[in-house]
């Protein structure tokens, strides 16, 4: 294989991706960035909706079924992406719409999750919850979510990697990598030096580039993608930094690591303002990947049907 046809090559598997559906305007303002990425890894789509458990159980009927698929095809006009030429099927469910969601992925052995969400803050967020956080903090595999700021095609020239040189962060990075490759994307890696760290500035700028060096070589990607890659190091409060990267950058995508919580940690969180990671998502003017610490890259195997529920 030559040199050309390795960097094509996925680096990472995203071909089992599970989209949260249901006729909320962030589900369909989602709908394109499941499709574009299935289509990009050769990948399959598994559109599930659920129920909620406190409306009576009573199947969704065929026209309302018909009805969601319409819709979400709909959001599709205008954009270069189609469910013609990407295998999908439909699953309806009942319950907890979290539970059933996370169930699903473990179960079908989900690459990603895609939802969106409302964005929910301050008391709106402490009365209702955040399932997108919940269930982001929880899966363990990535999640992309796509808040009600999102103003991008779904289109990704340009991707924003924040680093912290954490485990986690370095586990985000080959995801980073693939879909700079596969999107032909530029690449900003962004350091920030928060209030509370204790790393010396003058030791920021130097650190940051040779880890960033370290995980390229680490993913055979190496020069190829370097070249097309910036660092950038910032001081300040993290999260109001990445998100002004993310807007002076025009970034259409951001990818972060995060270490995953226990059920009732996860559950407080999704209620509880003030969250990093929850806040950047909301705010955010593209969708945000999150990469489960512990979650090793899958590389690419030969496309399969979805395994069956267990």
């Amino acid at each position: 294989m030559s040199a050309a046809d390795q960097l094509r090559a996925p680096l990472v598997e995203l071909r089992n991706i599970l989209f949260a559906a249901d006729f909320s305007l962030g589900a369909l303002l989602a709908f394109p960035f499941a499709v574009t990425i299935a289509r990009h890894y050769g990948g399959r789509l598994l559109l599930e909706h659920v129920t909620p458990a406190e409306e009576a159980v009573r199947p969704l009927r065929k026209s309302s079924a018909d009805r969601l698929l319409h819709e979400m095809e709909a959001v599709l006009n205008g954009t270069h992406e189609s469910l013609d030429n990407v295998p999908h099927e439909m699953l309806f469910d009942h319950g907890n719409i979290c539970a059933r969601l996370l169930a699903a992925a473990r179960e079908r052995r989900m690459d990603l999750i895609v939802v969106g969400t409302h964005g929910l803050r301050g008391m709106k967020k402490l009365l209702k919850g955040s399932t997108a956080e919940e269930i982001v903090l929880l899966a363990s595999c990535p999640v992309l979510t796509v808040g009600p700021r999102v103003d991008r095609p779904a289109k990704f020239k340009r991707i924003l990697c924040a680093t912290d040189f954490s485990a986690a962060a370095k586990n985000a990075v080959p995801y980073a990598v693939s879909l700079a490759e596969m999107y032909n994307a530029s690449l900003l890696f962004l350091h920030v030096n928060d209030w509370s760290s204790n790393e010396p500035p003058a030791e920021a700028q130097p650190r940051t580039f040779k880890f960033v060096q370290e995980q390229l070589l680490g993913s055979g990607r190496g020069a190829a993608i370097e070249a097309r890659s910036q660092v950038k190091v910032d001081f300040g409060p993290r999260t109001d930094l990445i998100l002004e990267a993310a807007t002076d950058s025009e970034a259409d995508l951001i990818v972060m690591g995060l270490h995953t919580g226990k059920a009732i940690r996860a559950r407080i969180a999704a209620r509880i303002p003030g969250s990093m990671i929850y806040d950047v998502i909301a705010q955010a003017p593209c969708p945000v990947l999150t990469v489960p610490y512990g979650k090793s890259p899958r590389h690419i195997t030969e496309p399969k049907p979805f395994p069956a529920a267990l």
